[in-house]
């Protein structure tokens, strides 16, 4: 069973948004010309915020983001490996790169 929240004896299952086909990783401009940061968003607009507007997130966050259930989850494969390999090679902070 996937881990989740306590809701009385019954467990709340949540899925993983790393290990979906919709959370998709792009580059975002920083600084100078030729510099970028890694973000992640997903493209079936799930991630608001209350005003409406699209949430954004850090690359190296990815892993934090659950949800309880979502009608367009498409899981790339098995979830426990998946985000045990991703766990170890995920930067820890945000980092700059170069075009």
């Amino acid at each position: 069973m996937k881990s989740g929240k306590f809701l009385g004896s019954y467990k709340i299952p949540k899925v993983y948004c790393a290990n979906c086909a919709h959370c998709t990783v792009f580059k975002q401009r920083v600084g100078g010309i030729g510099s970028y940061v890694l973000r992640v968003r997903c493209s079936k607009g799930i991630w608001k915020k209350h005003s409406g507007e699209e949430k954004i997130y850090k690359y190296f966050t990815i892993v934090r983001r659950t949800r309880p259930a979502c009608p367009y989850y498409d899981p790339m494969g098995d979830e426990k490996a998946f985000i045990k390999e991703l766990r170890k090679s995920l930067p820890v902070k945000d980092e700059i790169y170069s075009f």
